[in-house]
């Protein structure tokens, strides 16, 4: 069964027992057992037989979950990925569904939650994912991992993955033999990072403001990281805002150029604003300003403000739609050129038809 919002899954009934007494001479109102509920991962539970005095013990197999069917498609930056899970154990499977982009030699690059997973026991189930990906991180890619993990541990990676693998090229073809083994991911700091020329820009008067840097990996590993721009009215201040200013993953001793929008939540801050501050971590804007990360502090351009109502990003005068008396200039149309020779032919002022 395929889920609902993002994804269609499986409806699981809740069988209720209800006991029912009845009144009359002989008869016994029997006390129902409640079921218990056993999870993946658990150990052998030892449950009473109702007509039986013996105790058995009932065992809970844990396997991997196995994918198949799985069907991949992009669209720039979005990967919807449909695939069959199935679960050859008895222990119900539980946890998240996890995609990570891999280079030509298995490490990682990015990363993601595909969703929530849950397969009973000798079953199988179907479902259907969308996620977004960074399209710098999609052209670095060489192939793509399916897994399975507990929740909230996509992070780890290879190394506590509870299914099967189940590697793809980007076009959705199986891995062929040969491909590089994905790579557990690796950890990074701050001092794997060095950014330098960075320019902050504004398109005219309009609220279309860019960030823009060079970052370098300084580490022999591959490394991702985040950018975070924070914006104070003087240094020491807190900062008035925080953007996080875009991803990427770097090869050892790689670099590449970063260009990202810069949108404040109020705009009219860019006025109030004197001094900004760029730094670069593992995680952004989540990870804390130290000693050890200060980041680049520098003024804030001078040409740069808080955008002028009804100007677009050339200067010119937005109309209103809505007001019937706003006046549209409209160029005119371009007109044929008169033909001052008479005839059909049409006119020229080429020297071999003028003769000049």
């Amino acid at each position: 069964m395929i889920r609902s919002d993002k994804r269609r899954g499986r409806v699981i009934g809740v069988l209720m027992l209800g006991c029912t007494m009845v009144w009359g001479t002989g008869c016994k109102k029997e006390q129902a057992v409640a079921p218990v509920a056993i999870d993946a991962g658990m150990a052998a539970v030892a449950v009473r037989d109702a007509g039986s005095q013996d105790v058995g013990m009932v065992a809970r197999v844990k396997k991997p979950l196995r994918f198949s069917d799985v069907k991949l498609a992009t669209n720039r930056y979005r990967v919807d990925v449909t695939y069959t899970l199935t679960n050859p154990g008895t222990a119900q499977g539980r946890g998240d569904a996890c995609l990570s982009l891999h280079d030509d030699q298995g490490l990682v690059i990015h990363q993601a939650k595909l969703g929530g997973i849950t397969v009973k026991g000798g079953t199988s189930d179907t479902f259907e994912d969308r996620v977004d990906v960074n399209e710098a991180f999609w052209k670095q890619t060489r192939t793509v991992l399916l897994y399975t993990a507990e929740a909230y541990d996509c992070s780890s990676g290879v190394s506590k993955m509870t299914s099967e693998r189940f590697q793809l090229l980007p076009t959705g073809q199986p891995a062929p033999a040969g491909t590089p083994a994905p790579q557990a991911p690796g950890s990074s700091t701050a001092a794997d990072f060095a950014v330098s020329n960075i320019q902050v820009s504004q398109e005219g008067s309009s609220d279309n403001y860019s960030a823009t840097y060079v970052v370098k990996n300084l580490s022999t590993r591959r490394v991702s990281g985040r950018g975070c721009l924070r914006a104070y009215v003087a240094a020491g201040d807190r900062f008035l805002e925080e953007v996080r200013v875009g991803d990427f993953s770097l090869r050892p001793s790689g670099s590449e150029t970063i260009t990202d929008t810069i949108i404040f939540e109020d705009d009219k801050h860019w006025d109030e604003v004197k001094v900004l501050r760029l730094f670069i971590s593992p995680y952004g804007c989540a990870d804390e300003v130290d000693a050890e990360n200060a980041g680049i502090t520098f003024d804030k351009p001078a040409g740069i403000h808080a955008p002028v109502e009804g100007v677009d990003a050339d200067g010119e005068v937005e109309l209103d739609p809505d007001n019937n008396d706003a006046v549209v200039d409209v160029p005119d149309e371009a007109q044929d050129p008169v033909d001052d020779h008479g005839g059909d032919e049409p006119y020229s002022d080429a020297p071999e038809d003028t003769g000049h």
